[in-house]
């Protein structure tokens, strides 16, 4: 039986339980917050502490423990080795920063605080917004317990920017749904790209209506095709795909999406492909009343003189929330600001 992937699912990453010995709790994407757990520690083993998903500000890791403990913090995309001895790109004795894909990670060192008796006590710092999944483990140059403390703020386009990667199989001769676009996601970049090149045809669904689709679909076409559809302009790249690779199509969509739409791919050939998918294109870029933001996207100003793009329902705070929420509605909405989310308070 087909199930169906949803992108929102996909693109809110998962995160753990926190009850002792389980990991960590990041919340919703808004959330900001701390916590702290126990972990155990085995001799002579690495053992996982948590994953750290991506759009978490400013996180901060602590983990005190009476035995000589290292901790490892790994990027899962790449399975590059951020802190690790002997060859993470932090391996050393003392405390240092290293930049990352644009992001600054430090590391108090294997030494932790310097003492004998400190050996088990580290920290790792992250300075700005995570961009990729991370994963955090310990080793264990002797048995026990350690207490991990853990802290982080909430991303201001938290609600607004997104991507992620997943792979999905493909039967021939039959349709598979690759995912669900939800309604207020904006500007929505979905890349299908089959492996060893097997011919497959994407779809995307408005409700009943065939947006792309062979042979009936308002896009069917064989080459590059662009669509003007209640708000969105869609962009294909048409049947033959990139660069006359059968296997490998685009979806663009530019503007708020009105209403969730379905992705389906149609195999030609049967295979597995790649998708890559993203959304807030545009968002965080600098704005003002004589320059436009991206389509689905307004310039809005918060506490600051300099504006910012955003979505149509981003607000910075409760004070700045009647301006930034503005374009929602008539002038006799009063708005309050909830994880930098538009909230109607009441309307007279």
């Amino acid at each position: 039986m087909k199930t169906a992937r949803s992108l929102a699912a996909l693109c809110a990453l998962a995160s753990l339980s926190t009850p002792a010995f389980a990991g960590f709790d990041w919340g919703s994407d808004c959330s900001s917050g701390h916590g702290d757990f126990d972990q155990y520690i085995p001799w002579d083993d690495t053992v996982l502490i948590g994953s750290i998903p991506a759009g978490k500000k400013d996180v901060t890791i602590f983990l005190d423990s009476l035995q000589d403990v290292d901790i490892q913090l790994v990027d899962q995309w790449t399975g590059t080795e951020i802190i690790a001895w002997p060859s993470g790109l932090l391996n050393g004795p003392t405390s240092e920063c290293v930049e990352w894909h644009g992001v600054t990670y430090c590391y108090s060192g294997y030494n932790g605080d310097g003492t004998w008796n400190g050996l088990g006590f580290e920290w790792i710092s992250i300075e700005g917004t995570t961009n990729r999944p991370l994963t955090m483990s310990a080793y264990g140059y002797d048995a026990g317990t350690a207490l991990v403390d853990y802290s982080w703020d909430a991303s201001e386009t938290c609600n607004e920017v997104g991507d992620g990667a997943f792979s999905q199989y493909i039967p021939f001769d039959d349709f598979v749904t690759v995912g669900d676009i939800p309604a207020g996601k904006s500007n929505v970049v979905i890349d299908l790209d089959a492996r060893w090149g097997a011919d497959v045809d994407v779809q995307l669904w408005d409700a009943g209506i065939p947006l792309i689709a062979w042979p009936d679909g308002l896009l069917s076409g064989p080459d590059e095709q662009v669509l003007y559809w209640d708000g969105m302009t869609i962009w294909y790249s048409g049947y033959n795909g990139v660069n006359g690779n059968w296997g490998h199509e685009t979806i663009e969509i530019y503007g708020e999406v009105p209403n969730d739409l379905t992705m389906l791919a149609y195999g030609y050939e049967d295979g597995t492909a790649d998708v890559i998918y993203e959304w807030g294109l545009g968002v965080g870029e600098a704005c003002s009343t004589d320059t436009q933001c991206d389509d689905g996207l307004f310039c809005k100003f918060g506490d600051d003189a300099e504006g910012i793009c955003h979505t149509a329902t981003w607000c910075e705070n409760d004070f700045s929330a009647q301006d930034d929420c503005s374009n929602l509605a008539g002038r006799w909405t009063a708005w309050s600001c909830e994880d930098y989310t538009c909230e109607e308070a009441f309307a007279w």
